[in-house]
């Protein structure tokens, strides 16, 4: 799969997010380094990001390795922030998705804030890889139903919903749940571990991201060290790839039985 990177010329400066919360997550992203200190240009979906200190690797080729089926992602209720309870295995399915789990009033620069910025960086520089919208896109979902209402999420997420540019960037769907026993099985299915036995304020987790291919199956998971736009971009595109050589005959390895 080549998806090529347009040309347009994007003014970083203008149209910033003027919600608080959200312009607070760009402030975590690490600043790109001088052009003289830019090592050479990376090739397909990762070449829109820059190297960065926090990341100073180069991430593997697209397609040189494999993915292999971790596990099915699991099925049950979410409710986004218009309010309409929906099936999870019907938004995942049909498209290569990057799932968070998150809380709004997460307060750790390391957890859902890094989680979201990252997300949110994809999301701009989506517009520069046409053709990748009806392939892929970015789920958030909420630990914190109690609190994370499909108001607040609404009120969160407003300038993503509101993008003016929205039709040309990765759909992005936030989500809560009616209630923690509807939450659990997902969270569970995930293993996506939250400890809600300290401050009631506070929700102790651990930070991950999953990559979800077309038919439901997790085929990464992404912690603290690893959350690299040009990483996950790179992991996306070896699916990718890895779709065009099935759909053309060639011989993939094999997914282990009932996933």
């Amino acid at each position: 799969m080549k998806l090529e990177t347009s040309d347009k010329d994007r003014d970083p400066g203008r149209r910033r997010p003027g919600l608080a919360l959200l312009c607070g997550l760009l402030l975590l992203a690490p600043a790109p380094r001088a052009l003289s200190d830019q090592p050479p240009a990376l090739s397909g979906l990762a070449a829109v990001f820059p190297r960065s200190a926090a990341y100073d690797f180069e991430p593997p080729r697209p397609g040189s390795y494999e993915l292999p089926v971790i596990k099915r992602s699991p099925e049950g209720r979410v409710v986004d922030h218009h309010g309409e309870v929906r099936r999870l295995g019907r938004i995942l399915e049909g498209r290569y998705s990057l799932v968070s789990f998150v809380y709004l009033l997460c307060g750790d620069e390391n957890g859902c804030p890094l989680a979201l910025g990252t997300l949110f960086d994809i999301h701009e520089a989506s517009a520069a890889l046409p053709g990748l919208k009806s392939k892929v896109q970015l789920v958030t979902l909420s630990f914190d139903p109690a609190r994370d209402t499909p108001e607040a999420l609404a009120s969160f997420a407003f300038p993503v919903l509101h993008d003016s540019e929205a039709a040309d960037k990765l759909d992005w769907h936030f989500l809560t749940t009616r209630s923690l026993e509807e939450l659990q099985p997902l969270l569970e299915g995930f293993g996506q571990v939250v400890d809600r036995s300290g401050d009631s304020e506070t929700l102790n987790h651990l930070l991950r991201l999953f990559l979800v291919d077309d038919r439901g199956r997790i085929r990464n998971v992404y912690g603290l060290g690893m959350i690299d736009p040009r990483l996950l971009m790179t992991d996306i595109e070896t699916l990718l790839i890895e779709a065009d050589l099935i759909e053309a005959g060639a011989t993939v390895p094999a997914a282990a039985p009932g996933q």
